[in-house]
């Protein structure tokens, strides 16, 4: 990739991950609780992002597939979308991000953390709240920053579209847990690149420009 296009794609990519959180005071992340007796192998596979957290529309035709990592209790997220930024460009593209989540503690399997290759705040703590394995799933990310914390919420569906209750049942479990929701946007589906002329993939740290940490 030449020069700018690496630039161009590397603030693209910082700027959606950026606004896909909300920013709290404090360091302190809520309690959410965990899905109970979570079953891995059963969430595995493709989903498509439905709702996330979101204060400009940048994100389109996200979907997570995930499979099982080499390493032991390991989960490989990638995420594929398109960056509503490079098209203004009308840069022909399609786009990936591969994450790692391992589980800390397998009695509570749905307690987990993630390494996202674009963070620049090390590890999160990725909390699958609900799912019924098979049509729905609801995830609650939370990283921590100086004095500061980031929040983001994603549900999800096997399908292109999710029934209402699902939607309403997570603005249920986020008032119990006392989040904020308001930020929750649709992400849109319509007229995705199966690939796109430009396809690019991050699973490592990106450009070696953002440090390597697990804080």
């Amino acid at each position: 990739m030449h020069s700018h296009g690496r630039v161009l794609l590397a603030l693209a990519v910082l700027v959606a991950g950026a606004w896909s959180h909300t920013l709290h005071l404090g360091r302190t992340c809520p309690e959410v609780t965990p899905y109970p007796n979570l079953s891995v192998d059963k969430i595995l596979g493709e989903w498509y992002v439905i709702h996330m957290f979101s204060d400009i529309v940048d994100n389109t035709c996200l979907v997570w597939n995930m499979t099982r990592g080499t390493e032991p209790d390991t989960i490989v997220l990638k995420e594929t979308r398109q960056l509503a930024v490079l098209d203004v460009f009308n840069v022909n593209h399609t786009h990936a991000v591969s994450a790692v989540i391992d589980i800390p503690n397998l009695e509570v399997p749905a307690k987990m953390r993630i390494r996202w290759p674009t963070s620049i705040t090390g590890k999160a703590d990725f909390v699958i709240f609900d799912t019924d394995y098979d049509s729905y799933m609801a995830v609650f990310e939370c990283d921590r920053a100086g004095l500061l914390h980031r929040r983001s919420v994603a549900i999800l569906s096997r399908t292109k579209a999710i029934d209402e209750l699902f939607f309403d049942r997570v603005r249920r479990l986020l008032d119990t847990a006392k989040v904020e929701h308001s930020a929750l946007v649709a992400i849109s589906h319509d007229s995705c690149r199966e690939i796109g002329e430009h396809n690019w993939h991050v699973d490592e740290e990106l450009f070696d420009i953002l440090p390597d940490t697990d804080e």
